[in-house]
């Protein structure tokens, strides 16, 4: 498929607010088919969603209460990728600093985009978990940590008590992959 019919050119950047987390655009941009317009960019920087299993089969969540939300959720392990850091790097760190559990292993499920205007990508993988002796150290958001069956997993989901994309994407990616049993 020849992409270069697709391409939109930036005929100016116009920076609205930025700092070391996002940033937010209004470019005026010319479309592919010549019509110039204004495109709303929001310069969201990369993170992992990190699905964890216990290794008795139990799947790791925590309740969560982001700011922005306003609503606490079950979600899963996730966080914004560190300048120099690899996603699978970010992956590991998260879950150690956002539910106390050591990754004994690891696999990549996939990368995502969340929207049109986002220009982040959602790295996604599998953990597999052991519980340390450690607390959880992130307590920005985090409020505790849970271990669900497969069976919880689905009625949670079913309940509406998860909302965030990433986590439900990440739950069904493991299990397509036959990673979550």
């Amino acid at each position: 498929m020849n992409q270069k019919k697709y391409i939109w050119k930036q005929l100016e950047e116009r920076v609205i607010f930025r700092n070391r987390f996002i940033g937010l655009r209004n470019d005026l941009v010319l479309r592919p088919d010549g019509q110039q317009i204004e495109y709303v960019v929001i310069e969201g920087r990369d993170f992992v969603t990190v699905i964890c299993q216990t290794i008795d089969g139990k799947i790791i969540l925590v309740d969560a209460y982001p700011y922005p939300w306003q609503v606490k959720t079950k979600t899963t392990v996730g966080g914004m990728i560190d300048k120099g850091e690899k996603p699978e790097e970010a992956a590991i760190r998260e879950t150690e600093e956002e539910t106390g559990y050591k990754v004994e292993n690891i696999t990549f499920l996939g990368k995502t985009k969340i929207s049109f205007l986002n220009i982040a990508w959602n790295y996604l993988y599998f953990a597999i978990v052991k519980k340390k002796n450690s607390k959880p150290i992130d307590s920005n958001e985090i409020i505790s940590v849970y271990e669900f069956s497969i069976e919880e997993m689905h009625k949670i989901i079913n309940n509406g008590d998860i909302i965030h994309s990433s986590t439900i994407n990440a739950f069904f990616l493991a299990k397509f992959y036959n990673l979550i049993k």
